[in-house]
């Protein structure tokens, strides 16, 4: 073969080889055990789950370079790799605690999406791909979740971009990295029953004070029960943070606290007024003082009930 031929050979097989060299594929299932210890204050919840990996090229590293990118701690346990039907089956066990961002906004009517991301961590997506075994993947069908409902499961490939090369010589200005992310979406179970349970307090406590349009007003006697109420509805509010922490955002629970504040403070302002009619000496004034009261009691009420239906209904949709 002459030297032009040579080079034009040589040059042809290289450019092949970079433009049309295969990425090795790699198959990616999940098998989820368990889930537990939702810590709403701590963000976080524990995973339990099987992992295997499906892939042709015998060198492909998988034990010590798998990580999940979004935990907080991570325990891989139980690696095996075997040849099944002229493939590399690997198979490893993974406990961990997984970062998660608690939506309280609508509590206990809340939604929540957990998720879980998986990325190799030393071959990026130019080298190897990666593809969700969707059909086997599943939740163990025995496990019960006490207090939430599992609406969905499913695991997809994914690709994460990351803004640094890492030192890699090699590229230019980011890297990507195959991965695989499992998405599962809960539901809280018997809402209705823990809202109950967790505003009687505040409820308790509007009714306390919305009583004292029923009596004569006194000084002693209906700012007493709505200085009570307040202090209940306060007391309430405490309470249920030390189960659910505060939220930046106003929660549902924040608005029925704050609604209940403001009716009492208005009870306090009509109470204030109503006194002042009833202490005159001018019979018409008293009437009026016990007008003002029947109405409130009624206005109040009313607006109390519906404001809470609307609240309570946009926080179910």
């Amino acid at each position: 073969m002459t030297k032009p031929l040579l080079s034009v050979f040589i040059f042809f097989t290289f450019f092949a080889n970079i433009s049309f060299a295969q990425k090795d594929t790699c198959k990616i299932g999940m098998y989820v055990l368990s889930f537990t210890d939702f810590k709403i204050d701590d963000q976080s919840y524990k995973v339990d789950f099987w992992l295997w990996f499906l892939y042709n090229n015998d060198s492909l590293a998988i034990k010590d370079a798998i990580d999940i990118t979004n935990a907080k701690s991570v325990e891989f346990s139980n690696f095996s790799t075997e040849k099944r039907g002229g493939k590399n089956w690997a198979q490893m066990k993974c406990k961990a605690v997984i970062n998660q961002n608690w939506d309280v906004t609508k509590f206990p009517f809340d939604r929540q999406e957990l998720f879980i991301k998986i990325e190799h961590t030393t071959l990026d997506a130019d080298e190897v791909v990666f593809i969700a075994d969707s059909q086997n993947s599943k939740i163990d069908s025995t496990f019960q979740l006490d207090d939430w409902d599992i609406n969905s499961f499913q695991l997809k490939g994914m690709k994460r971009i990351y803004n640094t090369t890492f030192g890699d010589p090699v590229l230019q200005g980011s890297s990507t990295y195959p991965g695989v992310e499992a998405e599962i979406i809960i539901t809280r179970s018997h809402s209705a029953g823990i809202l109950v349970k967790m505003l009687t307090g505040v409820y308790v406590a509007f009714s306390i004070a919305l009583l004292g349009f029923l009596i004569k007003p006194s000084l002693a006697d209906r700012l007493g029960l709505c200085v009570g109420g307040i202090f209940a509805a306060v007391g309430n509010k405490y309470i249920i943070e030390s189960v659910v922490p505060s939220s930046t955002a106003n929660t549902l629970l924040d608005s029925i606290h704050n609604l209940t504040f403001v009716s009492i403070l208005i009870m306090i302002a009509i109470t204030v007024v109503s006194l002042k009619w009833s202490d005159a000496d001018d019979e018409k004034m008293i009437a009026k003082s016990k007008k003002l009261d029947r109405i409130s009691f009624a206005i109040l009420l009313i607006i109390f009930i519906t404001t809470n239906i609307i609240l309570i209904t946009s926080a179910r949709s």
